[in-house]
């Protein structure tokens, strides 16, 4: 019989990342009056650098919809456009020529031709991300309703998510899943780089030694399920 000497060390619990802990609505830090006022100048700072940000992104989008779509909602929005100069500027997308990757893309030309398309006052005044998170609702009605329940509640980015797929719901539909071939490859290409890299090889190793074989063959499992959308997606693409 093994002694605990011999046994493989057992990895320390690791605490759940900031991400994690606000996502499930943990209670606020208590600071100190010098954290406080710490805090409170992260946040003017993160508030000046969301609107910066924010103003480059619509700035670029109204461009790219009125000088190669003609401020033409309808052109802007088809996702099938066969224009030659968004075609090409799609191609770059998160090249050495234009490192804007291709959701930032369209997401500046999607929000300039909604703006104009919706014409709703309240959809004008929500911030480029709540915009963002509210695309999914895909119809003029319910995103000009979306923009309004926005405003009117405050909804944080978490409450939004959750407000889209409860409508989303209610309509007997799961969210739409939009994307173009190029939007494919890139995500694909990101998957690549990310699980196929030597280092993730070498902690998937790692992991083999440290964690638990119901951990190790739940995650062999998911992975042989990827593999299986992946062979899946690429026969639809074929068309065989």
């Amino acid at each position: 019989m093994a002694t605990s000497k011999n046994r493989a060390p057992t990895a320390p619990k690791r605490r759940a990342t900031a991400l994690v802990r606000a996502e499930h609505d943990e209670k606020p830090v208590a600071l100190s009056t010098l954290e406080r006022t710490l805090l409170n100048e992260a946040l003017r700072r993160g508030e000046d650098t969301r609107v910066a940000v924010e103003a480059s992104l619509t700035t670029y989008g109204r461009w790219l919809f009125g000088a190669i779509f003609k401020d033409d909602a309808q052109a802007a929005l088809d996702d099938r456009s066969d224009n030659k100069v968004w075609l090409e500027l799609v191609r770059r997308a998160g090249g050495p020529t234009l490192q804007i990757d291709r959701s930032g893309l369209y997401l500046a030309l999607r929000i300039a031709a909604l703006d104009k398309h919706l014409g709703d006052e309240t959809w004008h005044g929500l911030s480029v991300v709540r915009k963002r998170l509210l695309l999914p609702l895909s119809t003029d009605t319910r995103l000009r309703e979306g923009a309004r329940h926005v405003a009117k509640y405050n909804l944080s980015h978490v409450a939004i998510k959750g407000y889209v797929s409860e409508v989303m719901s209610d309509a007997g539909r799961p969210t739409p899943v939009r994307f173009t071939v190029p939007a494919l490859v890139a995500r694909v290409q990101k998957l690549k780089e990310t699980l196929g890299s030597a280092a993730a090889l070498r902690r998937a190793a790692e992991l083999r030694d440290s964690a638990s074989e119901g951990e190790r063959v739940k995650a062999a499992k998911e992975l042989e399920g990827l593999r299986e959308v992946l062979g899946k997606l690429a026969k639809a693409l074929r068309g065989k």
